[in-house]
């Protein structure tokens, strides 16, 4: 059994690309696929919403996996396995449903595919805060938003080569086949001495009502909330608004990923270099700066500049946020705690996929974006104010032995 720090990370990666390239379809190749069947982008935005509602849920899978140990086989490891076996069944099933002839199939079998993602990633989290040192925390953010960038940059430079070639069905294939890939690699995984975990309990949800808790929850719905209103539609933008090829559109779809694993990765250096607070700050700058450039851009290189700009936003934002919030988690309830913080970015994103679509197909992608950028801001003085209330709120081990900020 191979329990060592090195493959543990190799698999939060491996776990992370996985889900990061089901991610690239259905952020954006299925709001291409259901606008070739004649969907408006108000009815697109909405079925986006639904499947972000098992990530909204995650909370259910990490009291499971913080309570249960199935077979006495692991808290995680056991729960990573079925997630990844659903995911993987869903997606092959799906390739047998049109959404044209039959959209409550296609969205049962994309709702499960969700469902299983969930589920393996809030334990992939338990897995991370059980068994990863404090001071390896934003390494560990980086490795797993990175991988995820990475998995939707992997699909999005072959998805349209692949659908335009093979058909969508292929990409459906290759979705299976890598969820089915990784079980073996998780079952020889040991899920090893824990670090940080302490005995479920119940007491520990008490947490939820510190200022600073239900701030970072706020500041999490914000930052989900306005950056996925915006990425949601940006493909659509470039297909029709400049009116790419499907290649062109995922390219620079492409570039916005390539500048997200490079936010993710900067994120863990310029994070232990500055602190938690700064790299926050930071996270709402280059954002709003990447917004700005997305709503005013006129020409194909500006676009691409803000594409790219924007990525680096989100991965640096989401590694960031990853690691305040791993700060906040109690040990007793820790993958409970950080589902519900999870579960908080999720419920944004739902709000701004939603919002998002209205915004669009009323004001045009320009004038949501704006409106986007604008509504961030509010962060900058939640961040100010949850540092404030930091030390009286911490109830982490990582209060003990935290950073500077």
């Amino acid at each position: 059994m191979i329990s060592n720090k090195h493959y543990r990370l190799f698999i939060f990666g491996a776990l992370y690309f996985v889900q990061g390239a089901v991610l690239s379809y259905f952020i954006t190749f299925n709001i291409l696929y259901l606008r070739e069947f004649g969907f408006s982008k108000e009815a697109v935005g909405f079925f986006q919403s639904i499947l972000a509602v098992p990530f909204i849920l995650k909370i259910f899978f990490g009291m499971a996996s913080d309570a249960w140990n199935p077979f006495n086989l692991g808290h995680r490891k056991p729960y990573i396995i079925m997630g990844l076996f659903l995911q993987g069944t869903a997606m092959y099933l799906i390739t047998f449903v049109s959404p044209q002839s039959n959209l409550t199939a296609f969205a049962v079998m994309a709702l499960l595919a969700s469902i299983g993602m969930a589920l393996y990633d809030t334990c992939t989290d338990g897995l991370a805060l059980d068994t990863c040192k404090v001071e390896d925390r934003s390494i560990v953010q980086g490795v797993m938003t990175g991988g995820r960038a990475a998995g939707v940059l992997a699909l999005l430079l072959l998805g349209g080569i692949i659908r335009d070639n093979v058909g969508w069905n292929w990409i459906f294939y290759i979705e299976a086949i890598l969820a089915f890939t990784l079980i073996p690699l998780v079952l020889v995984l040991k899920e090893g001495r824990t670090v940080n975990k302490e005995n479920f309990s119940w007491n520990a949800f008490k947490s939820f009502t510190k200022p600073a808790v239900i701030i970072l929850s706020t500041i999490g719905i914000i930052y989900a909330l306005t950056i996925d209103g915006i990425y949601t539609f940006l493909s659509d933008h470039l297909r029709y608004d400049f009116e790419l090829s499907m290649t062109k559109v995922t390219m620079l779809i492409a570039l916005a990923m390539a500048g997200r694993i490079t936010g993710a990765l900067s994120s863990s250096f310029l994070t232990r270099l500055f602190g938690r607070k700064p790299s926050v700050l930071i996270a709402i700058g280059l954002t709003i700066t990447g917004t700005l450039i997305l709503a005013l851009g006129s020409s194909l290189m500006s676009i691409a500049l803000g594409a790219f700009f924007f990525g680096l936003a989100y991965g640096y934002y989401t590694a960031i946020y990853g690691v305040i919030a791993m700060d906040f988690s109690d040990p007793a309830i820790s993958a409970s705690m950080f589902a519900i913080f999870m579960m908080f970015i999720n419920i944004g994103t739902v709000i701004g996929q939603t919002l998002g679509g209205v915004l669009t197909q009323n004001l045009g992608f320009k004038g949501m974006s704006l409106i986007m950028g604008f509504i961030n801001l509010i962060n900058v003085f939640l961040v100010i104010l949850l540092f404030r209330k930091r030390q009286s709120s911490f109830t982490s081990v990582s209060n003990r032995n935290s950073e500077h900020d």
